[in-house]
């Protein structure tokens, strides 16, 4: 294919959701290329078919199953009170090896021969980090919103 038009595009030109601009570039190139008129024709014919289908009623357990996996899946995953490195890892999104890289200040206490972390202890540890972080990071901020103009003509 030697054109840039693409198959959303054409799916989004068939139903009429282009803005006038790429409706009217899409209008001008459809005549020269074989290639995309086919492809439209066949989304075309697929809008048909599919529109041609009957309603599906699903039934009452379908819709309830269906809400509670969606449920389950969107629901914020909850951490238990003592994690395991790898918990705590996840917990602080980032790779078991990149929590290992910053684990010598990490609250952390080994039960049963297993290293555990409290979740608030961890908590705190993130509060402390950001705090540390604000007071390092404060100055650099300020002098680069300065050098770059932001800032500038902000009522």
């Amino acid at each position: 294919m030697n054109c840039q038009i693409t198959h959303e595009e054409l799916a989004a030109y068939t139903a009429g959701d282009l803005d006038a601009r790429r409706q009217a570039e899409i209008d001008q190139h459809l005549p020269g290329c074989m290639e995309c008129r086919q492809r439209l024709e066949l989304l075309r014919r697929i809008d048909t078919a599919l529109a041609s289908l009957p309603a599906v009623q699903p039934s009452a357990s379908a819709l309830l199953e269906t809400r509670r996996a969606l449920a389950e899946i969107t629901r914020p995953k909850r951490y238990p009170e003592i994690m395991t490195l790898a918990e705590a890892a996840d917990f602080l999104r980032v790779t078991p090896d990149e929590l290992g890289e910053v684990s010598e200040g990490l609250p952390a206490f080994e039960l049963a021969g297993q290293v555990r972390v409290r979740r608030a202890r961890l908590v705190e540890w993130i509060e402390q980090r950001e705090r540390e972080f604000s007071r390092q990071n404060s100055a650099s901020w300020v002098a680069m919103s300065r050098t770059r103009g932001f800032g500038i003509g902000v009522a």
